[in-house]
């Protein structure tokens, strides 16, 4: 990534912390207990006392005014250290459909509850197996939600869920709902990353009218673009973790030994990271591209599956040749390069994977 000065100073600050009280070995606490909380909740309090919930707003709204660049710092460094936290979810995601499908009262009540921290949000979205929003079959209908929503992030932990819905003409709506009238409705589980997501069941559920976004459709394009949003922070947190497990794999390649040799001196192990490291380069500047368009005002429909896309395949070849470069030992769960790859492969699938968005970007370029 390439930042400002203000957002090299925030991206140097947030790296030294993550260091020092997030390292990847902390996940494993979290994979070790998935019945525990789904992310580390001093380190969110920390994160809270940095402001990061509030990275991505304005200071009218609460936040620190670092615009969207800076949530592409804070999630290349989240994805560089296999953060789990409400970043994505809260800040990325239901932040993002308040902020630009909400009534003014809703912005002015929820915006500066969500960049102070004290309260956290999540998004149903997210229906099969795979992600695909023209199939949405979750209804808003005489102002009740009936329907069924599948990889909720972080749902139990949230205080509030951001349910997204089609009206009777197609168009997306959403409702803000108290995540504790969703809880008996909900099937938590852990994902091999370590992160945990829940389903929901909507059946006939009541949305009270200050709590609904756009009933007649009229939100449809802010909340894709709100998605869109999402989309993006994920691509960054995977540029994140690409980045580190390049560097991981090379500073093994120069370390280890075969017969007296170091592994780092054999030229095909060097095209092949060098391969790597082009690959790397040219999904991080097509998600520093998005994330500018996105602070300029510019659509980013294309730009966002674009990014996905790249970074999904870039990740995934990244886990996969850092395995391979590791040898045997690159896929066990005693080494971090396994847990990069358990990663790579969740985010892959969130919000949509690269056939999706392929297809996606091919659709609105009319190609």
């Amino acid at each position: 990534m390439i930042f400002n000065e203000e957002q090299t100073m925030l991206q140097d600050t947030l790296r030294a912390f993550l260091t020092d009280n997030a390292t990847v070995s902390d996940l494993r606490a979290l994979r070790a207990n998935p019945e525990g909380a789904a992310y580390n909740q001093t380190l969110w309090q920390q994160l809270i006392e940095l402001g990061i919930p509030g990275i991505a707003l304005s200071e009218s709204e609460g936040g620190l005014g670092f615009g969207y660049m800076g949530l592409a710092a804070v999630m290349h460094e989240m994805g560089r250290n296999l953060v789990a936290s409400p970043i994505v979810s809260s800040v990325a995601l239901a932040s993002s459909v308040i902020q630009l499908a909400g009534s003014d009262s809703q912005k002015a009540y929820w915006l500066p509850l969500l960049a102070s921290g004290e309260v956290t949000a999540t998004i149903a979205v997210q229906e099969g197996r795979q992600f695909a929003l023209r199939s949405l079959a979750t209804r808003f209908d005489k102002g009740e939600l009936s329907g069924h929503k599948t990889l909720v992030m972080d749902a139990l932990e949230s205080d509030i869920t951001v349910v997204i819905a089609v009206t009777a003409d197609g168009r997306f709506m959403a409702a803000i709902i108290p995540s504790a009238e969703l809880t008996a409705s909900s099937d938590r589980y852990q994902l091999m990353d370590g992160r945990t997501f829940s389903d929901i069941e909507l059946r006939g559920l009541y949305v009270p009218e200050e709590s609904i976004i756009g009933a007649d459709g009229s939100c449809h394009d802010a909340i894709a673009k709100a998605l869109d949003i999402g989309t993006l922070a994920i691509s960054a947190e995977m540029i994140g973790g690409a980045e580190s497990l390049l560097e991981r794999t090379v500073a093994h390649l120069n370390n280890r030994e075969q017969f007296d040799v170091k592994l780092a001196t054999f030229q095909a192990l060097q095209h092949r990271c060098a391969e790597l490291y082009c690959h790397l380069e040219l999904a991080r500047s097509a998600v520093l591209s998005a994330f500018t368009k996105l602070d300029r005002g510019q659509d980013i429909a294309r730009a966002a599956s674009q990014c996905k896309a790249l970074a999904n395949d870039c990740y995934v070849q990244m886990s996969n040749e850092a395995v391979q470069m590791h040898g045997g030992m690159g896929i066990t769960d005693e080494l971090d390069i396994g847990l990069y790859l358990k990663r790579s492969r969740v985010c892959n699938q969130l919000l949509g994977d690269s056939s999706y968005h392929r297809a996606r970007y091919a659709e609105a370029a009319s190609l």
